[in-house]
């Protein structure tokens, strides 16, 4: 079914002729680590990895989840108390002024943490990228090569920001739209420098059956570990209550983020590559460091 898969890109057409320097280890195979000609590949190569990198990438991300925890939950305790105390004064009007403080210090907050997320997930991504191309999974050789690019990635995301919002003040369409073709900037920003928001639509659009396949398998595995793990923390904020109950469902959104963060990273290459084999020739050999 698959046969000379190699040789066409997602559409079937045969790749134009290329410069007779290209090596051929540049061409995808059937055995190419990153590479797939169909869902089941992606899907066996994206958990392979997940396989080789999760203490590591678990170890990005718990680093990561430290200074953002230190930053996030002590203000949404605040802001809990707050909310609380608006709903114990009745009859008289509520002291609006702390709540919003107390709002918007969060907000503030959790941009920040956002960032050093961002930071995590080029670090991340990095490690896929070392036990794709057969090279040690290093915490630190993968957080040299990340945090290099961890400015552009942040920079993008604040400029996918507005477009998400610009997205979301059309309708309800554009914002799924916008976020399933930005899902793989994180990737495509942190290995391809000067590539961003528009290089990112072309890969999207390069074959849309396989964008569209990764990307909302992507959506619907994090949303149903979100969702989890947000209703066992609401279970027990309910149960304990207090500020302690807010403690324990902050942390609970911690865990489901690294845990969301532990598989993401793989299965944002694995799409990338897809995506980018449908547009171009491509190959794992194309992030092999030469020798």
């Amino acid at each position: 079914m698959n046969e000379g898969w190699t040789e066409r890109d997602g559409n079937g057409h045969y790749w134009p002729g290329q410069p007779p320097a290209l090596p051929p280890a540049y061409y995808a195979t059937p055995a190419d680590p990153l590479v797939s000609p169909d869902y089941e590949g992606w899907w066996r190569r994206g958990f392979a990895l997940i396989r080789r990198t999760w203490p590591q990438v678990l170890a990005v991300q718990a680093l990561a989840a430290v200074p953002t925890s230190l930053l996030t939950v002590p203000a949404a305790l605040r802001l809990t108390e707050e909310a609380a105390a608006l709903r114990i004064t009745p009859g008289r009007l509520p002291d609006m002024g702390r709540y919003l403080r107390a709002a918007l210090e969060m907000s503030a907050l959790s941009i920040v943490a956002s960032l050093i997320s961002a930071a995590a997930v080029a670090v991340s991504i990095q490690l896929v990228i070392l036990a794709a191309t057969g090279r040690p999974v290093s915490i630190a050789a993968a957080f040299r090569a990340g945090i290099r690019r961890a400015p552009a990635v942040i920079g993008w995301s604040f400029l996918a920001a507005f477009v998400y919002v610009g997205a979301a003040l059309a309708c309800f369409l554009p914002i799924i739209y916008v976020g399933a073709a930005l899902m793989v900037l994180p990737v495509v920003v942190t290995l391809e420098p000067g590539a961003g928001i528009g290089r990112t639509f072309t890969l999207f659009h390069a074959d849309l059956g396989t964008s569209i396949s990764r990307v909302a398998t992507m959506a619907g595995l994090g949303l149903a570990g979100i969702i989890a793990f947000a209703i066992a923390g609401g279970i027990l904020e309910a149960v304990i209550g207090g500020s302690a109950g807010a403690l324990v469902s902050a942390l609970s959104s911690g865990v489901a983020g690294a845990a969301v963060g532990i598989v993401t990273p793989s299965l944002l290459v694995t799409a990338y590559a897809d995506m980018r084999a449908r547009r171009e020739p491509f190959s794992t050999a194309y992030l092999t460091p030469a020798a």
